[in-house]
């Protein structure tokens, strides 16, 4: 590989990612990390738009995702496998190159302003946009993680558990975390409550992140019947945690360990390589985001873009070392967020004492479902290629685990017709679970503003009354016929 070209990481989380990133790193390559969870149709979009040389990929997903073909992604000239056994027709295994590789390989000059990572993160245009990452930013991120393990006090015996997936920005930056703390790491493949308290439980884990909904899912499986006294440090992000979720497992674990563990949030974005605030130990109000990290300035701006009292609530500005170049091959997408080395993150806070930070809303369209960031209309773009739909708005809805999952409501078009559940299907069938819609409700008319835009507010209380309704038809009648409220 040469400099400046880039390379995919398509694996679940293993070992192997961590070999591949650093030697990207060292060849000046670009790595791009995707989720594992993208479906065929998605990362060959994402493959063309940032023209991939190379792909490293779990040999299961190559099977599954791209059926075992690399016509899949017709640009991709290296296709590199991981996983035992031998590699498929065309593509290389990793393991093979480790063994035939040598030392000879002089490290490239990296400059701090040159691009060493693109993570894509999905925007209001329907299209995933590519933050371009820079060696400074990367490294920034690396000093501030260094910080933080001068600040926290170390075990002996330290096992940190990776679940969240390395390919997003705080799955990645825990990684980093782990490397500079020089802390062995288990890494799971997937997420399985019971897998992860087993692990915990048997291996000892004394670090585990993750976001609310992986903490709730825990307890649903049963954290309070296994041993979890090991855990020392807790950490999540990407979403605000329940007070009753937190309390509830921070009661297990202090049970068993006889004092209370350390509890660590934080808020940060794809593009700005991690976390720009952190709050360590407590009380965790809600919505509590934390005070800036040491480099990063903040402001807290109206509409107009003013300055707000302590207190109320305006939109977030931030500059920070750690902030992207940019949208890969955006500039109108850049310059809405990047103005005169300000980056406007689209999040409402509200500033109080100390400096702190408490997140408000999301000024962004974004659905947050079980830590992931779903744009509604990258959903309804998907929607609209069925032949049958004419019009479609996608919302959020309540979920007991998941905090959000996404609900369309649809105007077919004349003469259509087509059930919830075949809309369903085909919509899993082209977009990662968690961007699938979990519901359809079917309108006769989407409500306009003035200017033609639909009124988001509206439609989601249509999409509330339709499922009350329907959960209201589909409650078990008691004896004298009556349905259950």
């Amino acid at each position: 590989m040469r400099p400046g070209e880039r390379i995919g990481l398509l694996t679940r989380n293993r070992v192997e990612v961590v070999f591949a990133e650093f030697a990207a790193a060292r060849l000046g390559a670009v790595v791009v990390p995707l989720n594992a969870l993208l479906r065929a149709a998605e990362l060959r979009s994402l493959a063309a738009d940032c023209a991939l040389s190379t792909l490293v990929l779990d040999r299961e997903l190559y099977e599954e995702t791209f059926g075992g073909s690399r016509r899949a992604l017709p640009g991709v000239e290296r296709w590199v496998v991981v996983g035992r056994g031998e590699p498929p027709p065309g593509a290389h295994a990793l393991d093979a190159l480790l063994a035939a590789g040598g030392p000879g390989v002089a490290p490239h000059p990296r400059r701090p302003d040159e691009l060493a990572a693109i993570f894509y993160t999905s925007g209001t245009t329907g299209r995933p946009k590519g933050a371009m990452l820079s060696e400074g930013a990367l490294m920034f991120s690396v000093r501030q993680q260094a910080r933080l393990a001068a600040w926290l006090p170390s075990r002996r015996d330290d096992l940190a558990l990776l679940v969240m997936p390395l390919a997003h920005t705080s799955g990645h930056q825990a990684l980093l975390l782990q490397l500079v703390m020089g802390t062995p790491m288990l890494l799971h493949a997937r997420f399985s409550a019971l897998g992860v308290l087993a692990a915990i439980e048997g291996q000892r884990v004394t670090q585990l992140s993750g976001v609310p909904a992986m903490y709730r899912m825990l307890l649903d499986a049963g954290a309070e019947r296994f041993d979890l006294g090991s855990l020392d440090t807790i950490a999540w992000g990407g979403d605000a945690m329940p007070e009753e979720v937190r309390a509830r497992f921070d009661a297990i674990v202090c049970r068993m360990r006889q004092r209370r563990p350390r509890w660590i949030t934080g808020y940060g974005l794809a593009e700005t390589a991690g976390q720009l605030t952190r709050a360590i130990g407590g009380p965790f109000d809600v919505g509590l985001a934390g005070r800036p990290l040491p480099g990063v300035r903040v402001r807290v701006l109206d509409a107009e873009q003013r300055p707000v009292q302590r207190g109320e609530v305006g939109e977030l500005w931030v500059r920070s070392p750690g902030q992207m170049l940019g949208y890969w091959r955006d500039e109108d997408a850049t310059r809405a967020v990047l103005r005169d080395g300000w980056l406007r993150t689209g999040d409402l806070v509200r500033r109080g004492a100390r400096r702190r930070l408490w997140l408000a809303a999301r000024a962004k369209e974004m659905i947050k479902v079980g830590g992931y960031s779903v744009f509604p209309a990258e959903v309804e773009e998907a929607l609209r290629e069925h032949p049958d739909v004419r019009q479609t708005v996608v919302v959020g809805v309540p979920h007991p685990v998941k905090g959000a999952v996404a609900a369309a409501a649809l105007v077919l078009r004349p003469g259509c017709a087509i059930s919830e559940a075949e809309l369903l299907a085909w919509a899993q069938a082209r977009l990662a679970p968690y961007k699938a819609p979990r519901h359809v409700v079917f309108v006769d008319a989407i409500p306009l503003s003035s200017s033609l835009k639909p009124q988001r507010v509206l439609v989601a209380e249509q999409v509330r009354v339709a499922l009350a309704r329907k959960a209201h038809q589909d409650a078990p009648a008691d004896d004298c016929g009556a349905r259950a409220s």
